[in-house]
């Protein structure tokens, strides 16, 4: 792998990792148009990436979050959202424990990547008729969690299920985009962690820190558009993107 692999795979997964269009099925897309299989800790290296952006861009909503854990002040909304955030990682966790081995063969198939889209582009397109004034609760959270374990699979959004979810649950627009971030967090951090125990990084090169570099900071301008895209009731629109990439997988895998 030169630079110019690492740059390509680190935009990707920087611009796909946020917006609803699956970082997992655009980098296995990609590296199948390359002819590359990157190493896991490449993979790693890119994940960190996109997870040290999303921490600076909600750095406000953590310590928001974070001193009144630490104080265990629990009348406060700052714990209140640690707690729902606690509620919501369960089914991603769960999933990922008792059926990573169903969802890492879906990997090996472009044609569960094209149906990955399709479900997608489904729930893109019925978060248009959602939205509401309702916070998230317990409820909520638990349900927005378990569309968030279902994005495991390729091709699946992470942010395009849980942001959708929440605007069909009647979710207000900023509440369903802040909680559906601040959601990826432990779960990223979690993914990252147990695959770094499993397959230790032994070395790595430039390529390492250009790939995080490129992730990091594209995936940082990323979460801007997609805040801006629910905010304005235009985070539908990816629906079609995702349509037209399932149908030509679909139609090339079948081929």
């Amino acid at each position: 792998m030169d630079l110019v692999h690492a740059i390509s795979l680190g935009i990707v997964q920087g611009i796909t990792e946020w917006l609803p269009i699956s970082s997992s099925g655009h980098l296995v897309l990609l590296q199948e148009l390359m002819g590359l299989k990157a190493p896991l800790s490449f993979d790693l290296a890119l994940h960190l990436g996109t997870l040290v952006a999303v921490c600076a861009y909600l750095r406000k909503e953590l310590l928001g979050i974070a001193r009144p854990v630490l104080a265990m002040d629990t009348k406060s909304e700052g714990f209140r959202t640690a707690v729902l955030i606690a509620i919501g990682i369960v089914p991603a966790f769960l999933a990922g424990y008792f059926l990573g081995d169903l969802f890492e063969s879906l990997f090996q198939s472009l044609f569960a990547v094209g149906i990955g889209f399709l479900i997608t582009a489904a729930f893109l397109a019925l978060s248009r008729v959602g939205g509401g004034g309702r916070r998230v609760d317990a409820a909520r959270a638990l349900l927005i969690g378990a569309f968030q374990a279902a994005a495991i699979a390729p091709g699946v959004s992470r942010s395009g299920m849980t942001i959708s979810s929440a605007l069909l649950s009647g979710v207000e627009k900023g509440s369903a985009f802040r909680f559906s971030f601040l959601l990826s967090i432990p779960v990223i951090l979690g993914a990252f962690a147990f695959e770094l125990l499993g397959s230790p990084i032994e070395s790595f090169g430039v390529e390492y820190v250009v790939g995080f570099l490129a992730s990091a900071l594209v995936g940082y301008a990323s979460i801007g558009i997609v805040k801006r895209a629910v905010l304005s009731d235009r985070f539908s629109l990816f629906s079609v993107y995702c349509a037209a990439l399932g149908v030509s997988l679909l139609a090339y895998s079948l081929s």
